[in-house]
């Protein structure tokens, strides 16, 4: 994937069109296997989405785009992207992170969320690819390449494992939600 932007800051400048996005890390600021990674301008890809998915077999397509999806993962919550959900799981010990529901939504809350979009802005970058069938080109990058936080259909140790945190997390999370609090209300 050519990296098209490497960009946090403004996500307001992606396009509002069809296609790939990836995300890029600095090495070693995730605790993540070590691995052939793409590389690009000294960062390793380690996630790629697309915006929008691959239409439903009745042919109904979603309205995202690439700043929609680009502008959840960088600017919104855990409950609205699966990457900050497991970048937060990942550093939730790093950065004090606990899951919860905020809003109704399960999120690392404001502040936390906060904290996670600065770590961010310091360790990751986002490049594009405008497509009009973006999910034929993730599929060709998810069969050829190694992407550690694309975790669908993998069953390796690392992915099997993230996504067991991933789920006690929310479980945790629900259940600290449906708990009664300590002054009995």
């Amino acid at each position: 994937m050519p990296p098209h932007g490497f960009c946090l800051v403004d996500v307001r400048t992606v396009p509002r069109e069809k296609g790939v996005y990836g995300w890029w890390f600095t090495p070693d600021a995730l605790p993540v296997p070590h691995s052939e990674y793409a590389t690009a301008r000294g960062l390793e890809l380690l996630y790629v989405g697309i915006a929008p998915r691959k239409p439903s077999l009745a042919g109904t397509e979603s309205n995202s785009r690439l700043r929609d999806g680009l502008t959840a993962h960088s600017m919104k919550d855990a409950s609205r992207s699966t990457l900050r959900l497991s970048l937060g799981v990942l550093l939730s010990d790093e950065l004090g992170l606990t899951l919860g529901a905020y809003g109704g939504r399960l999120n690392w809350g404001p502040a936390s969320e906060e904290k996670l979009t600065r770590w961010m802005l310091g360790h990751a970058r986002i490049s594009w690819v405008i497509d009009d069938a973006p999910w034929v080109i993730e599929k060709e990058l998810l069969a050829s390449i190694s992407l550690a936080l694309n975790l669908d259909g993998r069953t390796d140790g690392f992915a099997m494992s993230l996504s067991e945190r991933r789920q006690r997390f929310r479980r945790d999370a629900r259940a600290s939600a449906m708990a009664p609090s300590k002054n009995g209300t």
